[in-house]
């Protein structure tokens, strides 16, 4: 059985890399920390750290143990808490998987709404997340049109759309700015391609939020949500609207039906809802 204190000492490990600063932070000597470590390791039968001149870099082992022991840790002392006070409401952990992008109008709200209810986050893209979810590595996620998925619950919570922008004293539409991880982009592109639309210079930038502010400051045309737009910049104006027709995105929050029990994905739904 995996010792709570030796978990905790990985845990410290695995933010600082580094087997002295985490010691000191623990309050252990390093010897009393890398017997923690290798206890652990051969009570899971993995490696956790590849130990280098320079530090350390933990393995696949570790990524995964990492992801899950922070919820292990917080639950067992919410239970310590629970049993010496007798009283007062248990403080539950889910690991969300979204898009940095949609986080930045989406987190501030749920992080104020969930009382007892702490978030650790994962970013990445939405086919990303799918696979977070699927294989573990995240409770659940916000993610932009999912595939149906078999073992996935889905639950559209809103819709955006994706289309061009430019700023509304801008006379500068020679250059487009896009980012080309996502689906939307391309089907726009095609459109445009379609429409014998061109542009003298075209950027592939993997940042939506860097569009925008390029797009603010008058550099040219760019690819984006809406919701990014209001967001960040409402005086930005849609573009050939007569000509593109947006992408329409459906946002869902999604989790795996194993997941589906926890009180804690029907509290994280139900904020979306009101959001």
């Amino acid at each position: 059985m995996i010792n709570s204190s030796d978990l905790k000492s990985f845990l410290t490990t695995a933010k600082t890399l580094h087997l002295t600063k985490a010691a000191k932070e623990l309050g252990l000597s390093q010897p009393a920390l890398s017997h923690c470590i290798k206890r652990l390791e051969l009570e899971l039968g993995e490696e956790l750290f590849l130990r280098r001149k320079n530090g350390l870099i933990m393995t696949k082992s570790g990524e995964f143990l990492l992801l899950r022991g922070q919820k292990i840790c917080d639950d067992l002392e919410g239970v310590a808490n629970f049993l010496k006070t007798g009283h007062g409401a248990i403080k539950q952990t889910l690991t969300l998987g979204i898009h940095s992008s949609v986080a930045c109008y989406t987190l501030p709200y749920l992080i104020k709404e969930l009382k007892n209810l702490e978030l650790n986050f994962r970013f990445g893209l939405s086919r990303e997340v799918t696979e977070w979810i699927q294989e573990g590595k995240v409770d659940c996620g916000i993610i932009i049109n999912p595939y149906p998925h078999s073992n996935l619950v889905i639950n559209q919570i809103d819709k955006d759309n994706v289309t061009l922008w430019c700023h509304k004293k801008s006379t500068n539409k020679d250059k487009l700015f896009f980012d080309p991880q996502l689906y939307q982009t391309h089907s726009i592109l095609r459109q445009l391609e379609k429409k014998g639309i061109e542009f003298a210079h075209q950027y592939p930038i993997s940042n939506l939020e860097l569009i925008a502010k390029f797009i603010y400051e008058g550099v040219g045309v760019g690819i984006l949500p809406e919701k990014v737009v209001k967001n960040y910049y409402p005086e930005l104006t849609k573009v050939y609207s007569s000509d593109i027709k947006p992408f329409q995105d459906h946002i869902c929050f999604v989790y795996s039906e194993e997941n589906k029990p926890l009180s804690s994905i029907a509290q994280l739904k139900a904020a979306l809802k009101k959001q």
